[in-house]
């Protein structure tokens, strides 16, 4: 577990990506290496059995992908 210290102008965006299969994750943390700027990129599926959880981040996020629909991959190549 980490922490993030943030100061202007810095942001750094949350987002929840659901229905991600073990591919797409993986892709997704060679990707986001690269792009310059920091995510706080959460994932949940429905096996996860927490709703809860999810409904807590879901409101704190910023973008919410859903990886059956689209692939998050195209968000962060934007």
């Amino acid at each position: 577990m980490h922490s993030n210290f943030v100061t202007p102008p810095d942001y750094v965006e949350t987002v929840l990506v659901v229905n991600a299969t073990d591919e797409v994750i993986a892709t997704l943390g060679e990707a986001v290496k690269t792009l310059g700027r920091p995510y706080n990129v959460y994932f949940y599926n429905d096996t996860m059995n927490n709703r809860d959880w999810f409904d807590l981040i879901r409101t704190k996020a910023d973008v919410i992908l859903d990886a059956e629909l689209n692939s998050p991959l195209e968000y962060f190549n934007k």
